[in-house]
């Protein structure tokens, strides 16, 4: 569990760079020449070049699944419900609105607004239950996660402020009516600019129904909360303003027992993967390295993006799963749908790196929409057949 953090409140939006843009980010120039001189001369012109193959040399494979407890804070959706052994809920508070009922009035209504995202695990055209329940814990974004959530040191009550029943569609929109004693409570607050002690509500779609994406501050259209309060001088409606908002998920099982190199997005789900390259002489010049993995259709979801890919992230300390430095793209083999390739500079320069002596620790396996599709992704591992199994091959020269 990732340790509570105070922020200012003015610092709880941020805005992210797009699952579009950071696709172009990480493929961009990955095949152009690398000013160190990886990639300068082309297979073709090579004279003496040697090659390593790991499906030739038998060189040790090792591969793997990691799992994590990740926060969501920039994920564009709030998934909501429970399907297929998948269960997800989101949380929201606002911390100001156009005006505050410190001059007085009755609050008449308040609801919360969700607009959905073309996204859901389940019968679509089922009808979902939402529910909302009051949080007594702080929270915030950018440390909450699905250990936090579900553990006794995170408190919601479990009375009911709010809920409703509606079958949804894409695009469409949903109201959520709230206990108007709590609203009364959070414009008190910010009346008073108490902001830390309102810790907003707990969303939930009980009933095995169904898992619904609604759009969350990152989106377009954000959660919106109307309050319409009577004053003296009659009606008046003050809308939601700063707010913060996530969500958190778990799944069926422990998906890091089982064979294969499982990517998981919307539970930290990562792969890791090795390749002992001891065949390759010490210090050699390392010209291109292509990696080749085969997706298991048997064991992968087919939801909402269901992208053939993934980001590759070389490691640079032994044991770790966090990453770092820049993230390659893969793309789908044009010869075989069914298998994608990570090639480039990026690629080149781990196994340049590791062939140098600098530390083998491997590759990190990601998922490209990791922190907001519920969305299972799993390729063979080093257990599968020489035709599936990872393959890695290097094309090196040695040095003269």
């Amino acid at each position: 569990m990732l340790p509570y953090t105070n922020w200012n409140t003015e610092q709880l939006r941020i805005p992210i760079v797009t699952a579009a843009v950071l696709t172009l980010l990480l493929s961009a120039c990955q095949n152009d020449p690398d000013p160190t001189g990886i990639g300068l001369i082309p297979d073709s012109d090579l004279i003496g070049a040697n090659k390593f193959d790991s499906q030739q040399e038998g060189s040790t494979i090792t591969s793997g699944t990691v799992q994590l407890a990740l926060p969501a804070a920039t994920s564009p959706t709030l998934s909501v419900g429970e399907a297929e052994g998948l269960e997800a809920a989101a949380l929201l508070r606002w911390f100001s609105l156009s005006d505050t009922i410190g001059n007085g009035g009755r609050i008449i209504s308040a609801n919360i607004r969700l607009f959905t995202e073309k996204y859901f695990i389940g019968d679509s055209s089922a009808a979902l239950t939402l529910e909302l329940h009051e949080i007594n814990s702080f929270w915030n974004a950018f440390t909450f996660n699905a250990d936090t959530l579900w553990n006794s040191q995170f408190a919601y009550d479990s009375k009911v402020v709010g809920s409703v029943t509606q079958a949804l569609s894409f695009p469409d929109s949903i109201d959520i009516a709230l206990d108007t004693t709590l609203v009364r409570d959070w414009l008190v607050k910010m009346n008073t600019a108490d902001h830390l002690s309102n810790y907003g509500v707990l969303l939930k779609a009980p009933g095995n129904a169904g898992i619904r994406a609604f759009q969350s501050g990152e989106a377009g259209q954000p959660p919106q909360l109307t309050v319409i309060i009577q004053t003296a001088f009659g009606l008046d409606t003050l809308q939601g303003g700063t707010f913060d908002d996530t969500f958190v998920a778990r799944g069926p099982e422990d998906v890091t027992q089982g064979e294969g190199i499982t990517l998981f997005g919307g539970i930290g789900v990562r792969g890791q993967l090795h390749f002992d390259l001891s065949a390759i002489p010490a210090a050699d010049i390392i010209n291109y390295a292509e990696l080749y993995l085969t997706i298991d259709r048997t064991r992968s979801d087919e939801n909402y993006h269901a992208p053939d890919s993934l980001i590759m992230y070389q490691v640079y300390t032994e044991g770790s799963v966090e990453t770092a430095g820049t993230g390659l793209l893969s793309h789908v083999d044009e010869e075989n749908p069914d298998r994608v390739v990570l090639e480039g500079v990026t690629m080149t320069r781990a196994v340049q790196d590791w062939v140098n002596g600098k530390g083998n620790y491997g590759l990190l396996l990601t998922h490209p929409y990791e922190v907001s599709d519920l969305n299972r992704l799993v390729f063979y591992g080093a257990e599968a057949d020489s035709t599936r199994r990872p393959r890695l091959i290097v094309t090196y020269t040695s040095k003269p």
